[in-house]
């Protein structure tokens, strides 16, 4: 089948958004009003209708994007899909890296945590600059719901929350060519291997943030600051894996 099969009832907010049929193509609708929509989220009880109108359906806990299901497929990811195809990729980029690089192992140690650091910096960039710059025309809405509204429009969802594959696949390439263009092959690889290390930390502690009951110490703070920048204050904490660059930057500092 091409399209999602049809659910009984509609369920629609005050935006006058029906979360029974494809979101992305009533985001048009939504005009200047759709950085209000994308960041209020929804109530455990509307979460609660939602799943119960979609009884059945593949993906019930989460509301349809697209109509297409090859397309709506490509939405939901998995955690254990991320550590997997990236966990591998890391590997294999280390040990290419310390075969081409002739220095010694502390060396080759230092590049794979210089490309770690540089991660968290990247992480930053890209969650303060982009998934938090306020879009003006309808591709840039459509495009921001799809890398990073979605998540704040419901951030319970279990099998969006981490990022898409394929949006990965395509900064990671970038982010390797912007390497290899300064580095030899060897640091290169290195420093790779440590950035993907970096969004592993990143994409995975960003799921237990919200899934898992991180009790007590840092996996505790950090899991508060996360989801104090959900729903307290999304203009401030934007580091999640850490608060490093809040603090240098002034965005959020170390408190949760």
């Amino acid at each position: 089948m091409n399209e999602l099969p049809p659910i009984r009832a509609g369920i629609t907010d005050e935006f006058g958004v029906d979360y029974t049929l494809p979101v992305f193509g009533q985001i048009a609708g939504l005009g200047d009003r759709y950085w209000e929509w994308a960041h209020r989220h929804l109530s455990p009880k509307f979460r609660q209708q939602l799943a119960a109108a979609r009884a059945g359906e593949r993906w019930p806990d989460s509301f349809p994007i697209f109509a297409r299901t090859w397309l709506e497929a490509q939405t939901h990811i998995r955690w254990q899909a991320v550590l997997a195809l990236w966990g591998t990729t890391l590997v294999a980029l280390a040990v290419a890296g310390a075969r081409a690089t002739a220095a010694r192992g502390w060396v080759a140690s230092g590049w794979w945590v210089a490309g770690f650091l540089l991660w968290t910096l990247v992480e930053y960039g890209l969650h303060r600059g982009i998934f938090h710059h306020e879009p003006r025309s309808l591709g840039g809405r459509q495009f921001h719901f799809l890398v990073h509204g979605i998540h704040h429009k419901d951030p319970w969802d279990q099998t969006r929350l981490v990022f898409p594959i394929l949006g990965a696949i395509a900064i990671a390439a970038a982010l390797f060519a912007a390497l290899r263009a300064l580095l030899a092959p060897g640091p290169a690889m290195l420093a790779m291997s440590g950035l993907l290390g970096g969004y592993l930390a990143y994409d995975l502690g960003h799921y237990a943030w919200h899934h898992a009951p991180c009790r007590g110490g840092l996996l505790l703070f950090l899991k508060r600051y996360h989801l104090a920048h959900h729903f307290k204050d999304m203009d401030r904490r934007f580091g999640v894996s850490q608060p490093l660059w809040d603090w240098v930057f002034r965005s959020g500092g170390l408190r949760s």
